[in-house]
């Protein structure tokens, strides 16, 4: 991991696992596509500690080098989990987290038989699933939404924004806001 490259980014102050993403290439194209996925077990259980949060980190990290993703951020909650990955133009987000959670749950069950009583004490029921069925995903990429939107105006010469990273508009040229880009 890169160290005192950033000044203000300093993942070893606080033992942050990070990688920075990067711009890549493929035959055809270049792309730098991040994915910030979370998704809980069923009725948001506190489950994912101790051993059984080491074992679903190490099922993630293999998942993710068999889908072929880089994992930039992997953090594991007692009721959810965060990763953030970047994949291929050829993945598409709902099958990353389609693979993923029925993987390592099949995985995790196969491993671990108790865990479809989902931590309860008196095992009354078995539960058919270990994750809820929702999800959040996020993309995520160098620049941001209101960059990709000036640079896209930009290239039929239409006015744009000058503005400060700090917030104030240095001048206003041009509208935002308006509902077509032509």
């Amino acid at each position: 991991m890169a160290k005192n490259i950033y000044p203000h980014f300093n993942p070893t102050k606080y033992d942050i696992q990070v990688k920075i993403s990067v711009v890549k290439t493929g035959n055809h194209c270049t792309h730098n596509l991040n994915y910030h996925i979370i998704w809980i077990p069923k009725y948001r259980r506190k489950i994912l500690v101790g051993e059984l949060r080491d074992t679903v980190k190490r099922l993630i990290g293999e998942q993710c080098k068999i889908l072929d993703l880089e994992m930039l951020a992997l953090e594991v909650m007692p009721d959810h989990i965060h990763l953030f990955a970047s994949a291929k133009p050829t993945h598409t987000s709902y099958e990353i987290v389609k693979k993923l959670k029925g993987s390592i749950s099949r995985q995790l069950r196969k491993e671990k038989p108790d865990l479809k009583f989902l931590g309860y004490q008196r095992h009354y029921k078995a539960f058919p699933a270990l994750w809820a069925r929702g999800y959040y995903i996020g993309s995520a990429g160098h620049v941001s939404q209101e960059a990709v939107k000036r640079y896209i105006m930009e290239q039929q010469g239409k006015d744009v924004f000058e503005y400060s990273i700090y917030g104030n508009l240095k001048q206003k040229i041009g509208n935002f806001e308006q509902g077509r880009l032509f």
